[in-house]
């Protein structure tokens, strides 16, 4: 198994993420050269190794034309992106907050009539713009999809907050190219890097005020917070300034498969992904990857004896513990008292899960007692692959560990296949084994 631990001590952003993953890659050089040629208008990506306070690590820088987007917020006289910002609290100077953004060729920006604050307010891309650019890219299916989904979140949140529609959203920050560029290649180095968890720790979200084009707005803004609902957060009020972007909350909300503070881990390596920002303390992201090979953990075993209940009950009952967190259930006949033939109910859950698969067993058996007890087992790390044939993609289910490495095809793909080429299943499996000999 393969995890990683990203410590948001100074938030997260689109450009540190990108940054501290770019760390984790056996080249980052060769990645900076691929994500340039993935084709998003007039975007350049580069790398620059920066030190803070003894801390080594990377910083990504993305131009426009040329132009830096750090560098508009400046005061900068080619400032033709962004308009005017006020970044003396910003973390990195250019995600969803700003003023007005002046018309450009790159900017698709319309003009939407005065606003109850008597200040004309200009909009940026809508969604489908963005699903545009992001769908004529140079990546893969998976990517494109993934960064859709991204930016779907913002606009559901931006959406609850303005009282909108997806549809009728249109981003300022994160419609401009800097912010799909962070967006896009967070998402192509995470297919590559290809983790089986990612957790991530509280965020730092920062505190003050920021200006957007609503106006000034307290520190974590509107559209962050609503994308930070259920994902643990934190202010400690020693630093002044936005540390969570929308773009870094969208992110971690989709990607994160967990949200808690640094479990116990061995890690392999360990990156720093810096923002352009000036704190007292380094402004970076820290990534931890640990690299599982034998595994082992704790889990509950819960049983009971069911002689009422016909077949098809019992059945419906397994059908909601497979929907639920369980880990595995099965039956087992046995004989009761009387010689009474029975059911023994078996699930298996994680500890955490235990309250939970409690109560499902009482809601849909007519058992009065449910014994359970701790157990040790050894697993498998396990993997999802696919292979080529013939035209076709066949998922493939791959474990190791404990000096055993096995692969096996997935049933549905196998079957749909088979079905398609008039095949057996049995047909189908020995071809494959041939290939793959």
């Amino acid at each position: 198994m393969k995890r990683l631990f990203l410590d948001c001590q100074m938030g997260i952003a689109g450009d540190m993420l990108t940054a501290t993953l770019l760390g984790l890659v056996d080249n980052p050089q060769t990645w900076i050269n691929l994500l340039n040629q993935i084709g998003i208008p007039d975007v350049t990506y580069s790398l620059i190794s920066k030190e803070d306070k003894g801390v080594k690590g990377y910083r990504v820088v993305v131009t426009i034309n040329g132009i830096e987007e750090s560098e508009n917020h400046k005061g900068s006289p080619n400032d033709q992106y962004h308009g005017d910002h006020h970044n003396s609290n910003h973390h990195n100077d250019h995600h969803h907050h700003g003023t007005h953004h002046k018309y450009d060729k790159y900017n698709e920006i319309h003009t939407y009539g005065e606003h109850a604050h008597g200040e004309e307010h200009i909009h940026g891309r809508g969604l489908q713009e963005v699903t545009n650019i992001i769908n004529s890219l140079s990546i893969s299916d998976v990517c494109k999809q993934n960064a859709i989904n991204v930016y779907h979140l913002v606009a559901q949140a931006e959406a609850k907050v303005h009282k909108s529609t997806v549809t009728q959203i249109h981003f300022h920050e994160l419609g401009m190219l800097d912010a799909i560029a962070d967006i896009v290649a967070v998402c192509v180095l995470l297919e590559k890097l290809k983790f089986d968890e990612i957790i991530i720790s509280p965020i730092h979200v920062g505190t003050g005020t920021v200006h957007c084009a609503h106006g000034e707005l307290p520190v974590p803004a509107p559209a962050t917070m609503e994308l930070l609902a259920g994902i643990p957060m934190y202010a400690d009020y020693q630093i002044k300034g936005e540390l969570c972007t929308p773009t870094g909350a969208a992110l971690a909300k989709y990607f994160g498969t967990s949200f808690s503070k640094m479990p116990v881990m061995t890690p392999t390596i360990v990156s720093y992904g810096f923002g352009t920002k000036q704190f007292e303390r380094p402004n970076c992201i820290r990534a931890f990857v640990e690299m599982i090979n034998d595994s082992k953990d704790s889990i509950i075993e819960m049983s009971c004896n069911l002689d009422d209940m016909t077949p098809e009950e019992i059945g419906f009952c397994i059908e909601q513990l497979l929907l639920s967190p369980a880990l595995e259930v099965f039956t087992t006949p046995i004989m009761m008292k009387k010689q009474r033939p029975g059911t023994m109910l078996t699930v298996l859950c994680k500890v955490e899960d235990i309250e939970i698969i409690r109560n499902l067993i009482f809601k849909h058996t007519t058992s009065l007692g449910i014994r359970y007890y701790q157990c040790e087992r050894y697993i498998l790390n396990r993997s999802i692959g696919e292979i080529e044939w013939e035209g076709s993609t066949i998922a493939l289910k791959k474990s190791s560990g404990f000096g055993v490495i096995r692969n096996k095809y997935e049933y549905d793909s196998l079957a749909a296949i088979a079905k398609c080429n008039d095949m057996s299943l049995l047909d189908l499996k020995r071809q494959l084994d041939k290939k793959e000999d």
